[in-house]
């Protein structure tokens, strides 16, 4: 649908009232950020609901949940400080905290100067609904309720509250919204639901919906709302449903004809409880009348406001006939269209079971991490600004990359747990027993903000140093400078080189990049986000992942470097051309029933890895005849099997390994590394997102995520 810019509507309007500041913003953002304060089963239940509508949820505050996330995109801080510490132009706020945490709750979004804010608590003890309305009256802050169903405004696609999509804006064609429309302001939330359906039955649009709230005492009223909305060149007539008890409708009135110039426009007012005894209570707290009262009843509402010169009305069918009579017959779209939408909704199939992850997408010949195309990181991150990319969903800032690097240096310095490699023992095995007992690791804190990304960034620093033990490179690796880059730590744990060759020293960080995640359903990423579902510490469900890794799944590298060296060798040894070669050999294995690894994918035809990894063997000098049969094997391959089967990333990085000379069990390690990050992300995402225990169905997740973006220069 075409909505009306964020900041031409009536929205945004309300908001320049109380931060004419935040508008410019609004305008260059397109977007108005919200927030939802309580997360009990009713805010969490409509934060959705409004993220659903179109509303930018941007974060939910509950002390205690920081660093959780509801809805599997919405993170959650554990105060309104902490949010907008991150998300700064916060404009509106709906709370949902019981009325005796109510005030604590509202005084800390008014004070953080959010310029509106839904209320929508019912029952606040007064003593704490009069030290709300000072503080919000101080601030000039627009406040809804207590006791308010919320508001909604059509053309926008935007609601805060719980407001059901019963609404229609103006459409200037089929499915482009325009800003005009009569404004409704209620104090009750059925009746509006019921004007609204009345009067799109007459093809008269809403631009807003805005329920002040049914409690005694509200932060807005209708002679602060109406001459506000009146103000707003798209809304044509006003509406206001009203209801006996109080003094707000004869108030409104006074002040009409006190300062009539304020009130440019029609407006009708619709007031409920002509029939109501003296002292019955109507469901609000504001809608009683006082016995022997000679305000709050119908009549003396009905009489005041038509003494101001407002058409008042008690029914739907008579307020129909008065808003068209104000307009002058105008409609704002065809009837048909409002029907149609709505027995479209009435008649909506359940949706599918679905689960969302924020982290990867995966789709045939692309990969993205968090919106950035995996090929470009590849070329241009290094493995602490993916791993900080996986966890916080953003590139870090170059503090936050120093802050990395000191810490994964010092992790691969400290001694290695005492674990020892059997022979013939899968390095995998040896690696997961490390995350196990490693003490270190063990007291590095992985709550708060920072927590999840600071454990990854110690994790991948502590396998540099499990690496090293395992093959028996400490040596090289002690020998590291104070100051030494990241990337030569990790050169030296693998290869045991005592000199750092920087050239050498990316390729490899780079390979270990190209094989940080593949999404949520590889066997290592479901064990981990398995034992995270229940709760399993950091280590077990990184252990559990790793483990995972077998020669069955993460290890065709290492089985594909010994191919392509061998290609080479036969290549150089009997003097032929290296697709010879290659064929020759390829031909040897099918007839052995040997398969060939490396080759083909589950879900890639070409592997976006693939290319970006020779370019960058290339760019570092490390290309060689192993990487060059790489090239050519896929399709030789298809004239000796018959079938196309295009390489991998495990097989370009077994063809890059043998070019290096490293030993061809490396391709796994380099794999399992690379892995350690991935599998990180996603433990700290389950915990955060997702219930505890949960069934986990691994073809029902989603990618909700960043939209694709490219990774900066």
């Amino acid at each position: 649908m075409g909505r009306v810019p964020a900041h031409e509507g009536l929205l945004c309007h309300l908001i320049k009232y109380a931060r004419p500041d935040l508008v410019e913003k609004i305008a260059e953002a397109q977007q108005i950020e919200t927030i939802v304060v309580g997360l009990g089963r009713q805010g969490t239940r409509h934060a959705g609901m409004m993220r659903d509508f179109g509303t930018t949820v941007t974060a939910g505050i509950a002390a205690g949940r920081g660093g959780q996330r509801i809805h599997e995109t919405i993170p959650v801080y554990d105060s309104v400080a902490d949010c907008l510490s991150e998300h700064p132009q916060i404009a509106a706020a709906s709370i949902w905290r019981h009325y005796s945490s109510a005030r604590d709750a509202a005084l800390e979004v008014i004070e953080a100067r959010i310029p509106l804010v839904m209320l929508i608590t019912e029952g606040i003890p007064m003593r704490d609904v009069r030290d709300i309305l000072a503080a919000a009256r101080a601030r000039k802050t627009v406040l809804f309720g207590g006791n308010t169903p919320g508001v909604i405004f059509p053309p926008e696609g935007v609601k805060i509250g719980m407001l059901p999509d019963v609404f229609y804006p103006e459409e200037t064609s089929p499915g482009e919204f325009g800003p005009r429309g009569v404004t409704i302001i209620s104090r009750s939330g059925a009746i509006l639901y019921h004007m609204s359906d009345a009067l799109a039955s007459a093809g008269i649009a809403q631009n807003a919906v805005l329920g002040i709230g049914g409690d005694a005492a509200n932060g807005s009223t209708f002679q602060d709302l109406v001459p506000l909305t009146m103000a707003y060149e798209n809304t044509d007539v006003v509406v206001i449903a009203g209801e006996i008890g109080g003094s707000k409708e004869e108030l409104l009135a006074e002040d009409i004809g006190a300062h009539p110039e304020k009130y440019p426009k029609p407006l009708v007012a619709l007031i409920s409880g002509a029939h109501a005894p003296e002292g019955k209570t109507m469901g609000h707290a504001g809608a009683i009348v006082a016995p022997g009262q000679e305000f709050g009843t119908f009549r003396s509402k009905k009489k005041a406001l038509e003494a101001a010169g407002v058409t008042v009305v008690n029914n739907q069918t008579d307020l129909i006939d008065a808003v068209k009579s104000k307009l002058n017959g105008k409609t704002y779209f065809e009837v048909s269209r409002y029907y149609d939408k709505m027995k479209t909704t009435w008649e909506a199939l359940p949706k599918k079971p679905e689960w969302g992850t924020l982290i990867t997408r995966v789709a045939p010949n692309s990969l993205l991490i968090s919106g950035y195309p995996l090929e470009e990181i590849i070329a241009r991150g290094t493995l602490l600004q993916t791993a900080h990319l996986l966890v916080k969903l953003e590139l870090p800032s170059a503090k936050a990359l120093e802050t990395h690097e000191v810490a994964a240096r010092k992790a691969a310095r400290l001694p290695a747990p005492p674990v020892e490699r059997r022979e013939g023992q899968d390095l995998s095995a040896a690696l997961a027993a490390c995350f196990l007992i490693d003490s270190e690791l063990a007291a590095i804190p992985q709550t708060g903000k920072d927590g999840p990304v600071g454990k990854t960034v110690f994790a991948l620093g502590r396998f540099a140093r499990y690496l090293a033990k395992l093959l028996g490179n400490e040596a090289a690796l002690d020998a590291a400078g104070a100051k030494e880059p990241f990337s030569g730590i990790v050169y030296r744990a693998v290869t045991g080189e005592a000199e750092l060759v920087t050239d050498r020293a990316r390729m490899i960080e780079t390979m270990i990049v190209a094989s940080v995640d593949h999404g949520v359903t590889p066997p290592s990423a479901q064990a981990t986000c398995i034992a995270a579902s229940v709760r399993a510490d950091y280590q077990m469900a990184i252990a559990s992942g790793v483990g995972a890794i077998t020669d069955v799944h993460g290890g065709a590298g290492a089985k594909a470097a010994a191919f392509f060296r061998q290609c080479a060798e036969k290549a150089e040894a009997e003097g032929i051309d290296q697709s010879d070669a290659t064929h020759a050999l390829l031909t040897e294995y099918m007839q052995r029933g040997q398969r060939i690894e490396g080759l083909g994918h589950r879900v890639h035809t070409q592997d976006p890895r693939r290319n970006v990894l020779w370019s960058m063997a290339e760019r570092w000098g490390v290309a060689g005849p192993c990487t060059a049969v790489s090239k050519i094997v896929g399709d030789i391959f298809e004239k000796v099997r018959g079938m196309s089967l295009p390489i991998n990333v495990d097989g370009v990085i077994g063809a890059i390994v043998a070019d290096m000379g490293l030993r061809t069990d490396l391709a796994k390690a380099l794999f399992v590394y690379g892995r350690v990050a991935g599998l990180s992300a996603h433990y700290f995402e389950e915990v955060a997102s997702q219930p505890q225990m949960r069934r986990i169905n691994f073809a029902e997740a989603v990618y909700k995520g960043k939209a694709a973006r490219s990774f900066p220069d």
